[in-house]
């Protein structure tokens, strides 16, 4: 063996035992350190430069420095003997026994340099089901090769690592006399060697004379104990060869596979990007025989060029627990969903190393770990103001996502050749892939955007650049008018808040609430605002001060005073402004509206809680303290006397001396506690006094049809229904039901829209119309307990009792008795209190 060769295997395994992929001339003196504090011999920076090509070779390496750089390797790879300075010739082995001791020592090599170099901890990363199952039909059946192929990312190294080990340890009867040979393509040829014949390059690995026959070795090993040879080979997109080179690589592995011809004996198991498939598959499409040999995989996906799937949901949840090392259900559900590409999992990890408690639940983890993707694959890469550039002439030509997330390959031919390597890159890392179509009759060739979400992210960023960094009301307006009904407008929207909260333009984040969202969309920006700034808040100690200046809490509560309770996002927001908060008055407010679900929930232990912490705050901004009125209603639910009287008798008056022009968030969750209370006193006509006085004193404000006096009408008519239904009752029911249809129109909530289904029941058993009440019943039920109003669910369960009695069918009133009485034992909730007038209380 020469010396060049002897080098360049030194450098392979110095690069694989320090873990470096792409050596730079920094990294020399780390390996130097390395080696002195190892050997506690010295060879220094300039000498490792010098071996790397960094520096200038005037003379051949001294004995002592091969030595010591064996010596080094050989420490992890003590089967590499044969890298010594006396090293002269190789000497055919005697048995299969060293053979299979120098694949296995090898294998054990690999596998420590892929745990050295594992992105996140080894030990939290896990096997793939799918590969073992793969696996196992290739090795049972008569297939000479495979290949894990995927875009990157996809955890494929890791992927074969847990393979590899589960062979090993394997008590599987047919794989115990087989031996398995891990190896890597940038250990295995490099640029520096000539020797790309892959069969020769095995034998070097395992110490075979070069006129021997692995193969033969492998058979006639077969043939005695059915043991076969196993072969991993990985790391083709660390290889950095010449096109030409690549070539012939390929070339010889085609032939070793070739010359394996039917023998069961010899499996070859490869991990390939899809862009290198291809090129692979090209050389091997025309060949009846290799295709037959080829196992494909059982996922194999013609479209995306993978067999590789993504993290199944069961797999997200067992990578989770160990790195959170909590039950996996307390994860939130989105961000399982985010996690399933592999890559997202080390990016994750990373963000939970930096803050332990980084589990959001809106899409603000989506679009870190989106942001660190694209810094560490775009930003942090070669060409990275080339592919920036082509990526920009991309977004233009899609007329700034107008035209789709692709174009015609024909569009891009001077990019093309301008920025050759950079396309390239951007194709080999997953950003870009090729594709072909069929227009009139002719193939034509697009280039494309792979994941959505990053070709959003560059739109976004031209639509910047389009308004000069300036985020403003026209820049919303535009996406508003420019994107209407497309997926792209919700996800500009969450980038530009992410954008404005960064740099802590507060200001401009009035400009969401100017735009036609529906309710859901609002609620859902107003949690992911939240959430962004709860984040930014544990980094930068300015955040509540600039909440303060652009009083972005006072625009905030007034878009939450629509009392949308079926909404979780609604209630989650809530919960996460209450820690972004730090005035007296923002917390009364967020902390009363969080009462609501107490309340309706008819948890006493979190009323009780709830009162607790409002009566720490005084303000003289509201009719009655929330805390005293709370308490009222904590107590008619334990069924103990109070004086709400007292609160009625003078509320109105209350009512009179406020200003009529508009309806303060204080205001209006007053008057819906007072309303919840009175559903508890014997006079309920007291509710319908005090709406209409609300209404006649805010006449002007409630008649802009906005959210919060849909939601006030609503309650009115409910009660009417309940109590009085008259003419005026049904003519609220029409508009009611009118604007509910309109949504286009009129934003209302879903539990507004809930509340006008129960008025819809009521009245059609006012009508006499049974079926239709109990449909309509049934469908509020249903929704009602899906989201724990409880308060709510048993008000329809007294209405269909009232239904069956009225059709006079007992067996469904009891049966629906019975599942009332079960419903409030699973809820801790007094059966003295709720039932019907002909049983224990008025309800």
């Amino acid at each position: 063996m020469d010396e060049t060769f002897i080098l360049n295997e030194l450098k392979s395994l110095i690069l694989s035992k320090t873990g470096i992929r792409t050596i730079t001339p920094a990294d020399c003196k780390r390996i130097s350190i390395e080696i002195s504090k190892t050997l506690n011999k010295n060879v220094s920076e300039t000498t490792i430069k010098r071996l790397f090509g960094f520096a200038m070779v005037k003379h051949n390496f001294s004995k002592f420095t091969l030595t010591t750089l064996s010596e080094y390797v050989n420490e992890e790879y003590p089967e590499n003997g044969s890298i010594q300075v006396n090293l002269s010739k190789q000497t055919s082995l005697r048995s299969w026994k060293e053979i299979h001791d120098k694949a296995s020592k090898v294998t054990d090599f690999t596998l420590k340099s892929v745990r050295n170099r594992s992105g996140m901890p080894y030990e939290l990363t896990i096997g793939r089901k799918f590969a073992e199952h793969d696996f196992e039909d290739f090795f049972k059946n008569n297939y000479s090769f495979t290949c894990f192929i995927s875009q990157p990312g996809y955890g494929r190294t890791i992927l074969l690592s847990h393979l590899a080990e589960k062979f090993l340890n394997s008590n599987t009867p047919e794989y115990k006399d087989s031996t398995l040979l891990f190896i890597t393509a940038y250990s295995f040829f490099n640029k520096d060697n000539s020797i790309l014949n892959f069969e020769d390059q095995l034998k070097l690995q395992l110490g075979i004379h070069p006129k021997d026959s692995l193969i033969n070795y492998i058979k006639q090993n077969y043939n005695t104990s059915g043991g076969k040879f196993i072969i991993f080979l990985d790391g083709f997109s660390e290889l950095i060869v010449k096109g030409d080179l690549k070539k012939q690589l390929f070339e010889s592995i085609i032939n070793f596979i070739c010359n394996i011809e039917d023998s069961e004996s010899i499996k070859l198991v490869m991990s390939m990007r899809s862009t290198t498939w291809i090129k692979f598959y090209d050389r091997i499409r025309h060949s009846a025989f290799l295709k037959t040999k080829w196992f494909p995989g059982n996922y194999f996906n013609a479209n995306d060029v993978s067999n590789v799937p993504p993290l199944t949901e069961k797999e997200v949840d067992l990578i989770l627990a160990k790195i959170n090392k909590i039950e996996s259900n307390a994860i939130n559900a989105k961000l399982k969903a985010q996690l399933k590409f592999p890559f997202h999992i080390q990016l994750y990890y990373q963000l939970k190393e930096e803050d332990p408690h980084f589990n959001y639940s809106t899409n603000i983890t989506f679009y870190e770990l989106i942001s660190r993707f694209i810094q560490d694959k775009i930003y942090r890469s070669n060409y990275y103001t080339e592919k920036i550039l082509f990526l920009k002439k991309i977004i233009q030509l899609t007329n700034y996502g107008k035209k789709g997330n692709s174009v015609p390959k024909d569009d891009l031919i001077s990019e093309l050749s301008a920025f050759k390597n950079a396309y390239m890159e951007l194709l080999s890392e997953g950003i870009l892939m090729e594709e072909k179509s069929q227009q009139e009759f002719h193939p034509r060739e697009f280039v494309r955007f792979i994941h959505p979400h990053i070709f959003e992210y560059f739109l976004f960023i031209e639509l910047l650049e389009k308004f000069h960094l300036k985020v403003d009301s026209s820049f919303f307006d535009y996406i508003k008018e420019e994107y209407k009904n497309t997926n792209a407008k919700f996800q500009l929207l969450q980038w530009t808040i992410r954008f404005i909260i960064r740099i802590g333009d507060f200001k401009s984040l009035n400009n969401i609430f100017n735009l036609e969202l529906n309710n859901y969309e609002k609620n859902y920006l107003i949690l992911f605002i939240a959430e962004n700034l709860e984040y930014r808040n544990k980094y930068s100690p300015e955040t509540i001060k600039l909440l303060r200046e652009h009083k972005l809490h006072d625009a905030i509560i007034k878009e939450l005073i629509n009392f949308d309770f079926i909404d979780s996002c609604y209630k989650e927001a809530i919960t996460v402004l209450i820690k972004v908060t730090d005035t007296n008055e923002n917390l009364l407010i967020y902390h009363s509206l969080l009462a609501f679900f107490d309340i309706l929930s008819l948890d006493t232990a979190l009323i009780k809680e709830r009162i607790e912490i409002l009566a720490q705050f005084k303000s003289t901004k509201w009719l009655v303290a929330p805390d005293q009125i709370i308490s009222l209603i904590h107590s008619k639910i334990l069924n103990i006397h109070s004086d709400e009287e007292l609160i009625f008798n003078d509320i109105e008056a209350l009512i009179l001396t406020q200003d009529p022009s508009d309806i303060t968030p204080q205001q209006a969750i007053s008057y819906f506690l007072i309303i919840i209370l009175n559903q508890f006193s014997e006079d309920k006509r007291s509710a319908l006094n005090l709406i209409n006085s609300i209404s006649a004193h805010h006449a002007k404000a409630l008649s802009k049809r906005a959210p919060l006096s849909v939601f006030l009408m609503s309650i009115f008519t409910l009660i009417s229904s309940k109590t009085d239904p008259d003419n005026k009752t049904e003519r609220l029911e029409k508009i009611l039901v009118s604007l509910a249809d309109n949504k286009s129109r009129f934003k209302i909530t879903k539990y507004t829209e809930s509340i006008i289904k129960l008025i819809q029941a009521y009245q059609s058993k006012n009508k006499k119309e049974y079926t239709m009440a109990y449909n309509y019943s049934n469908e509020c039920l249903d929704l009602f307990k899906r989201n724990h109003l409880n308060l709510d669910c048993l008000s329809v369960y007294n209405l269909i009792i009232e239904v069956f009695t009225a059709m006079k069918d007992p067996i469904k009133v009891n049966e629906f008795k019975y599942e009332r009485l079960c419903f409030m034992e699973d809820n801790n909730i007094s059966n003295r209190l709720f039932s019907l007038p002909n049983e224990t209380k008025k309800f």
